[in-house]
């Protein structure tokens, strides 16, 4: 850990299929590159076969199972909640006051430095401005609408940044415990899944519901935390949808999400020698 810096977990949901995607590039680029380290938690649907994938890179990271911080009826929600779930109660096993998920598709291609994710004690809430209101904008204007249903408030502030999604998220602790708590009053003991229950992995439900469009809403418009808000454009993070956006991209942001499950990742590693990333040093040839 940099004693620096204050020191900020950082933990990774991770599906059975994303280990042989790019999960090996990602690890290796949060130890070159993510700078305010404490611990590192990979949480997983299949223990034992992440198990050997850590242990031959040697990477100290502490894992868990879905089901260590799922309730039994929540362990039978499509995965794809199951994992924002998880993340909703990353509290339960992070500890520093700000922490971290990183998407298991996410690399971290320069240096992340605590005032790149935190300001004046809470974590800087990112969000994704669009140039006209195309049909992504309007999905994620509908969950910004459905989510504040869920808090019962007009989310007047979000309202103005619509686009949350953001696959280097930080939480701040106190706050976490406090929205969980807040949704049991609202919702009762199983509050996550009476939201989630009945929901399918079709895009037609899957803006009902958003864990970081949740959890931005309540920090801007229930608590209306005087929080740093910051646009992913700026630099931050870019967000590869395509082969084609693949062989556009310049490799120039700090944060790349590759969310084709099918790129080349040695087309990926090829890029990141080729623009001098330090991360290439670090690379299996």
């Amino acid at each position: 850990m940099n004693t620096s810096q204050p020191g900020m977990d950082v933990f990774v949901c991770v599906h059975r299929r994303d280990v042989d995607y790019l999960l090996e590039l990602v690890l290796r680029s949060y130890l070159v590159n993510f700078r305010p380290k404490a611990k590192l938690f990979l949480v997983t649907n299949d223990r034992p076969y992440l198990q050997d994938f850590v242990q031959r890179l040697e990477i100290d990271a502490i894992l868990f199972s879905d089901e260590q911080w799922l309730s039994k009826q929540e362990a039978i929600l499509p995965g794809w909640y199951k994992q924002q779930v998880i993340k909703l109660r990353a509290h339960e096993f992070c500890s520093t006051p700000n922490f971290c998920n990183l998407g298991a598709d996410t690399v971290l291609l320069q240096p992340i430095e605590v005032n790149d994710l935190v300001q004046g004690g809470l974590p800087i809430a990112y969000y994704t401005s669009h140039k006209l209101p195309n049909s992504h904008f309007r999905y994620e204007q509908t969950r910004v609408e459905n989510v504040g249903r869920i808090w019962k408030i007009e989310p007047v502030k979000a309202r103005r940044y619509v686009d949350f999604i953001n696959d280097l998220f930080c939480f701040n602790r106190e706050t976490l415990v406090s929205l969980n708590a807040d949704l049991v009053k609202l919702y009762g003991t199983e509050a996550l899944y009476t939201l989630l229950k009945g929901l399918t992995n079709e895009k037609a439900d899957q803006n009902k519901f958003g864990e970081w469009t949740l959890y931005s809403i309540y920090i801007l418009d229930k608590l209306r935390q005087q929080v740093h808000i910051r646009n992913t454009r700026s630099g931050f993070l870019h967000q590869v949808h395509s082969r084609l956006r693949l062989q556009l991209f310049q490799f120039d942001s700090k944060v790349a999400h590759f969310v084709g499950k099918d790129f080349d990742a040695n087309y990926i590693k090829q890029h990141i020698r080729k623009r001098g990333l330090a991360l290439g040093d670090y690379l299996p040839a």
